[in-house]
């Protein structure tokens, strides 16, 4: 019997802040590029993670991964970035700007670390009309 390879996904939230901001750059080209992100007070978002690992069934358990084990590996990673301001809170973010871009690359990061070559795609809503997405290349 072949060992098919079986997709689970399962979405999480959290809630956090950033500025858009480039340092280097004047307050003219910030407002240009970044707009009302980049209050000088940051702004906050509710965003919905969706993370989708895939495998082959293990025999044992009928499953590609134990829920409990997705959940507290993904819970291991947003769990400290709850109610936290990247650029300000976040070492990550000290040398890298929190766009959506960035912060979807920092999750599959971390993620890796709790769940290797199982990670296969990430999906980042930071808002109800924007999505960044990144998955394993084959």
């Amino acid at each position: 019997m072949s060992r098919r390879q079986i997709s689970l996904s399962k979405v999480y939230t959290f809630s956090a802040a950033h500025r858009l901001h480039a340092p280097q750059k004047d307050d003219d080209f910030n407002r240009r590029v970044y707009d009302k992100c980049n209050n000088p007070n940051g702004h906050g978002h509710d965003y919905y993670l969706e993370v989708t690992v895939r495998g082959a069934v293990d025999e044992q358990s009928g499953m590609i991964i134990p829920l409990p084990k997705l959940d507290s590996a993904v819970h291991s990673v947003i769990d400290p970035l709850e109610h936290r301001h990247f650029d300000l809170e976040i070492d990550y973010f000290k040398t890298r700007r929190s766009t959506g871009e960035e912060i979807i690359q920092f999750l599959w990061q971390e993620l890796e670390k709790y769940l290797g070559n199982k990670l296969f795609k990430i999906k980042l809503w930071e808002t109800n009309n924007n999505y960044f997405e990144l998955e394993r290349k084959a």
